[in-house]
């Protein structure tokens, strides 16, 4: 005798037969590749927004860079087109106030009374190696001697008479004749008075060019890029 009651198969089959006569809801279409695009884009200008908000320009530069050529067209394209200029200049500045910075060498030395402190930079074009064309501009507080200003050849020296003057620039600022001096020791350098004048306007300065006569090389204007200095690392000015 049959059994009555349809088996398992045949529901799953009655099923599947009024799904299809039905038509059921259709499935929902697939993404175009521009959306798919504009959707990836959004998510990475969410992190840019996020890095150039927290100044954190070098990161926000390379991702905004990256969502423009990659994602060319799309909404969060545009809207990094808007600002991307901007944080490309505050990574270039911050670079080159990094790179003015690093022209200083600071050094401190434990003297019989104290500390000495200096801060150099070195003359544009002067090589890094010790030899007669290096030139520093020298600031030194010294705990007997106090501060002084000079330059410092490692070899040969100056033209200058027990006395003399330099001819200094700060910027573009019309020329200034200093007072200068050979030290008594002989050391190829030519001290440029008066050091607390020179440092304030040193401070203010981006450039520094001083007009010097070489023993052995003649005439040679000296520039320095100055602008870098911390002179919190100078912590004994004098008093004026």
């Amino acid at each position: 005798m049959s059994n009555p009651r349809p088996t398992l198969y045949a529901v799953l089959l009655a099923g599947l037969a009024l799904t299809a006569c039905s038509g059921g809801p259709p499935p929902p279409p697939l993404p175009t590749v521009e959306q798919v695009q504009a959707a990836k884009a959004a998510e990475r200008l969410k992190m840019y927004e996020q890095l150039r908000t927290t100044e954190r320009y070098d990161l926000a530069a390379d991702i905004g860079g990256d969502i423009v050529a990659k994602f060319p067209g799309t909404p969060a394209a545009a809207e990094v087109g808007k600002t991307l200029p901007e944080v490309r200049e505050r990574v270039a500045s911050v670079a080159e106030a990094r790179r003015i910075a690093r022209l200083w060498t600071y050094n401190q030395v434990k003297e019989a009374k104290g500390v000495q402190y200096t801060a150099y930079v070195l003359a544009a074009g002067s090589p890094a190696q010790e030899g007669p064309d290096r030139v520093r501009l020298v600031l030194r507080q010294h705990p007997e001697w106090g501060q002084s200003v000079y330059l410092l050849r490692d070899e040969s020296g100056f033209n200058c008479a027990r006395e003399c003057t330099v001819s200094v620039r700060f910027d573009d600022k019309p020329a200034e004749k200093l007072p200068a001096t050979k030290p008594p020791t002989g050391e190829p350098a030519l001290f440029i008075d008066p050091d607390v004048a020179f440092i304030g306007k040193l401070t203010k300065a981006k450039k520094v060019s001083i007009d010097t006569e070489w023993k052995d090389r003649g005439k040679r204007t000296l520039e320095f890029e100055v602008s870098g200095l911390d002179l919190a690392k100078l912590p004994n000015p004098p008093k004026k």
